[in-house]
């Protein structure tokens, strides 16, 4: 088989490239290939809805196989890719069927960050990645099970967040002294700290799993600070970019595939787009790799475009989202820790934002509490990169979009 463009990756990047190439390039022959048998579908719900019914699992499927067939994106699910010719420009997948390609893009995304500490025989940990995994997750949530969730990040918050609705028994063990705190400004991971008390998570912070092993009554988890047992251990330590391919075939790789704002690998002939990628961001000035739905929704598009000739640059702060129980969290950009830190808004009353100003008065990041009308202007300011007024920005009677 002969393809003008070849996706390897479907997931949310690849469909959403497949999707672009097919709208720019009418009459081209697209193919999507995916290891995993699944259509792809989007990931942040799998924390979330996926985990409350199987009804709610239908959200992460944004498009049926009729739109595929209806346009004309050929699909090889269940099939990994095993080899690259970069000189022939073909791949081989596991069944042996090779695929000739003018443009290829990688959109492989990442796995979860497997656990490090000893584990004894017989014990299962759980992972939260792929749809598959939000199923077996499911199945094991039920009313009164015992759940440990080792990490406090984003997933593990989340899950802890809907296992709670599904009347777990729910542990957050962190390493760190607080939560979110690679991230999150402190009075962000400590509102979130409270939330969860509140809902009656019990979260164990400056505490660092070493062994887990069976014992009579399921589970036991070994840290720094004593021992916890739990019926299931949910791992929530951060995920890995899936580069091995990229690797193989000599493409610059340094935490993540590096590509530059037009999508570009060191192979002309190669793009790559989503969380796999370390890409230039110009408005950084910097490479970075951002585990995003942003990423996964619009860098895609760049790279189709690109691809077909383009000269299109992927130039957008990173901007992340949580919901947690009835609350939704927003950050934009990267937080220094240097710069001013103004609050917006009263955290006992629940809304507030957290902003950081450069030394000239600069938005450099802002995470917004139950504030996500006001993200809209916060990427306006940040896009502009022009001085802004500190007093008026934390004044919560003066609106934010008569300063932009």
């Amino acid at each position: 088989m002969r393809a003008d463009y070849l996706i390897v990756g479907a997931g949310q990047a690849g469909r959403r490239a497949a999707e672009a190439l097919r709208s720019l390039a009418p009459q081209a022959r697209v193919c999507l290939v995916g290891d995993e048998a699944e259509l792809p579908y989007d990931r942040p719900i799998l924390s979330k809805e996926a985990l409350l019914s199987i009804e709610d699992e239908a959200k992460a499927f944004i498009q049926g196989r009729d739109f595929y067939e209806s346009q004309r994106i050929e699909l090889r699910l269940g099939s990994r890719v095993t080899k690259v010719d970069r000189a022939a420009r073909q791949v081989e997948l596991t069944n042996g069927e090779t695929i000739a390609y003018e443009k290829l893009l990688l959109a492989t995304g990442s796995r979860a960050r497997p656990y490090p500490g000893q584990v004894g025989e017989g014990v299962e940990l759980l992972y939260l990645r792929t749809l598959e995994q939000a199923r077996q997750l499911r199945e094991r949530l039920v009313a009164g099970k015992r759940l440990a969730i080792l990490g406090g990040g984003f997933i593990g918050l989340e899950v802890a967040a809907s296992a709670r609705k599904l009347g777990c028994e729910v542990t957050v063990l962190e390493p760190a002294s607080s939560l979110l705190q690679r991230v999150m400004p402190k009075v962000i991971g400590d509102h979130l700290l409270a939330l969860h008390r509140q809902a009656g998570v019990k979260v164990q912070l400056d505490t660092l799993p070493s062994r887990i092993t069976r014992c009579a009554d399921g589970l036991l988890i070994e840290t720094t600070r004593g021992t916890h047992e739990a019926d299931e251990i949910l791992v929530g330590i951060g995920a890995l970019p899936n580069v091995e391919l990229a690797s193989e075939i000599g493409l610059l790789v340094e935490n993540g595939i590096v590509v530059d704002e037009h999508c570009r690998t060191s192979d002309p002939h190669i793009f790559a787009a989503g969380d796999v990628t370390s890409h230039f961001n110009p408005l950084l000035g910097r490479h970075v790799r951002v585990e995003s739905w942003q990423v996964a929704e619009h860098q895609p598009q760049v790279a189709a475009a690109n691809m077909l000739g383009g000269k299109e640059s992927y130039a957008q702060t990173p901007w992340l989202w949580s919901d947690q129980y009835q609350c939704n969290v927003q950050t934009l950009g990267f937080f220094s820790g240097t710069g001013q830190v103004l609050l917006r808004g009263k955290v006992e009353e629940g809304a507030f934002s957290v902003i950081e100003l450069d030394a000239e008065g600069r938005l450099l990041a802002v995470a917004t509490v139950n504030q996500g009308r006001d993200m809209a202007a916060f990427k306006r300011m940040a896009a502009s990169a022009k001085p802004l007024d500190a007093t008026a920005v934390a004044d919560t009677a003066v609106n934010l979009r008569s300063l932009l």
